[in-house]
């Protein structure tokens, strides 16, 4: 099962949300709608994939564990696509697997259960940081 919809907020920034803990899916959606920023959303990776083919996003905020096409196939989909987006992985996995990430697109790790105030202002930094580079 796909769930797939755009969060409206008129910000300047648009993020994709890939999480298929519907809690999570819910807490992320509303830290990003209260900074403003655009909200599509995934629960699979698959999906995820659709909608970057189709979308532009300011940052990829991606569950590696998630069901269809995981977080990792994704970030190899980015870097065999050659689409700039930078990536927040949003994560319960391992130190060791971690360590296979991609940092040239993987720009930040947040691990479950996180901070809402530090992720708040992380995602905004890549944000920026995203605009100031296009």
């Amino acid at each position: 099962m796909t769930d797939v919809h755009t969060v409206p907020a008129s910000g300047r920034y648009r993020a994709l949300v890939v999480e298929d803990d519907p809690a999570i899916r819910r807490l992320v959606e509303k830290l990003l709608t209260r900074m403003r920023v655009e909200i599509d959303t995934a629960m699979d990776g698959r999906t995820a994939i659709d909608k970057l083919r189709t979308q532009q996003y300011s940052v990829l905020v991606l569950d590696l564990m998630v069901p269809e096409v995981n977080g990792f196939e994704v970030i190899e989909f980015l870097k065999a696509a050659k689409l700039n987006v930078p990536v927040a992985v949003v994560s319960a996995v391992s130190q060791q697997a971690l360590t296979k990430l991609d940092l040239d697109i993987v720009k930040l790790v947040i691990s479950k259960p996180f901070d809402v105030d530090e992720f708040s202002k992380a995602i905004m930094a890549l944000c920026a940081e995203a605009e100031g580079q296009s």
